[in-house]
């Protein structure tokens, strides 16, 4: 028994230490195991940080990108709704000398074909006329103004008669700006177009525009309330004098001794010609690109050679060159005179307008031939005034010279003057006189737009510019250049 019982109880021992262990060691693995799930709670707790801050995130992402897709396409219509105002305002500019400085319907026409030609509207719009203000409207909606008056005193062309001014207003849908509570925006654009003036600086503007400029010896301009532009070539001589607001030459200036001998008596502080960067080609070329047509009514070699009968002249298509002879008076009526010959005015006579009255007027357009004012001769004429033309005459142009015209000269007495436009884009202008004669100083408006101009000797010649307008304060500048202003 003593053997087995010694066995047993060292088999009871073993078990007994085994459990024992077994035991310990059951503890240590079910703290092991306790301490291993706390860490997978953690994980799980900070997993679900990240989610919802990753759900945050995306939304966010989500809302910018929303926001970004409608601003761009807001942008994106801004930019066509601009370049359709900025058409539509040069169109209803362009209608400024047909409407007499006022919104008419061939403006009214000319902005809506505009936009539709820019894409904007397929549909002709009706557009608000001359209104201030800007209200929101369910669809393309256009202002037309002339003398612009949107922006109020901060526009430098507010309430100027020679500009248009053209409002597009639109309400455009967003498509995720619901969200914010942003269904709609009202967009705005606004353009401004018309009459620019040659010199940007000083006031007024120019009323003598040339090619180039020639003086000769002793020669004078005398320009009142208006300046001078020369786009080409400048030359002076010998004791010239000019009186000017001011005197800007775009090209060269060939002063020979007038740096010792000519008198400047010019404004904006010049104290002679000053050169200028600014290139302005002709100013009046895309409003008389155009040809008048010729009238119904023809008439061949007309001849005046005394004052016996009725010296009058009608408007009409002269074929051939009219002679007005030496002491003969030829009476014009308003209207429109289309030459395919010359109209030569022969010393000691005179070439009239009686009638040329409350803002009526003639347009002398030469398709071939000139007109020849001789030594001493009177020609006293005057261009009609905008919204009072009549028989064909264009508002405030006076001569005109077509591609195929000959050169004019005038040499004229003191008594002559030209009220209007005298433009010659082709050709020269040669103006002679006596010595100490003013030409044209009775004129209550005259401009010059010319390819070249040559003061002979001693010419004296004066352009009143009336603030470079022609006939009565409401019409277009005479020398302004046509321009997309804002």
């Amino acid at each position: 028994m003593n053997a087995h019982g010694s066995v047993l109880e060292r088999t009871l021992s073993v078990q007994h230490i085994g459990g024992r262990d077994a035991q310990d060691t059951s503890g240590m693995n079910l703290r092991g195991v306790a301490r291993s799930g706390s860490a997978r709670g953690l994980l799980r707790c900070e997993s679900g940080q990240v989610l919802a801050l990753t759900a945050l995130s995306m939304t966010a992402l989500m809302g910018a990108m929303a926001l970004a897709i409608d601003v761009g396409q807001l942008h994106y219509r801004q930019c066509l709704l601009q370049t359709a105002a900025d058409s539509a305002a040069i169109a209803a500019g362009l209608e400024l000398g047909n409407c007499g400085n006022t919104v008419c319907a061939n403006m009214e026409t000319a902005a809506a074909v505009a936009l539709q030609e820019s894409g904007i509207s397929s549909n002709s719009i009706t557009p608000v006329i001359n209104q201030c203000a800007v209200s929101k409207s369910s669809s393309l909606a256009m202002i037309i103004n002339v003398a612009p008056c949107m922006l109020g005193a901060s526009d430098p062309n507010n309430g100027n008669a020679n500009m248009a001014e053209v409002v597009l207003t639109e309400q455009q849908s967003t498509f995720f700006g619901a969200i914010f509570g942003i269904r709609t925006v009202n967009l705005v654009a606004r353009a401004e177009a018309g009459e620019a003036y040659i010199n940007s600086a000083p006031t007024p503007p120019a009323c003598l525009y040339a090619k180039s400029l020639e003086f000769n010896s002793n020669a004078s301009l005398d320009l009142q309330n208006c300046g001078i532009y020369d786009y080409g070539n400048l030359q002076t001589n010998t004791n010239e004098s000019t009186i000017a607001t001011d005197f800007l030459y775009y090209g060269t200036w060939s002063p020979n001794n007038c740096h010792k001998n000519c008198t400047w008596t010019l404004g904006e502080g010049e104290t002679q010609p000053t050169h200028t960067t600014t290139a302005t080609p002709d100013p009046l070329a895309s409003q008389y690109s155009t040809p008048p047509s010729k009238p119904g009514t023809t008439y061949t070699n007309v001849t005046f050679n005394s004052n016996t009968g009725p010296n009058t002249l009608s408007p009409g298509y002269y074929q051939g060159d009219v002679n007005i002879n030496s002491n003969v008076t030829v009476n014009l009526t308003p209207g429109l005179y289309y030459f395919d010959g010359s109209l030569n005015v022969d010393s000691n006579s005179t070439l009239e307008c009686t009638t040329c009255t409350g803002g009526q007027g003639v347009t002398l357009y030469f398709n071939t031939g000139q007109l020849q004012a001789n030594s001493n001769s009177t020609v006293q004429l005057t261009a009609a005034t905008a919204g009072s033309q009549t028989n064909g005459a264009y508002p405030n142009m006076l001569l005109w010279g077509g591609p195929s015209a000959a050169n004019m000269e005038i040499d004229s007495n003191s008594n002559s003057y030209f009220n209007g436009i005298i433009y010659l884009p082709d050709q020269t202008l040669t103006l002679n006189s006596n010595s100490s004669v003013n030409v044209n100083g009775t004129a209550v408006s005259t401009a010059l737009d010319v390819n070249n101009l040559m003061l002979d000797s001693n010419e004296s010649f004066v352009l009143n510019g009336s603030n470079a307008l022609l006939g009565s304060s409401g019409n277009p500048p005479t020398l302004g250049a046509f321009a997309l202003a804002e």
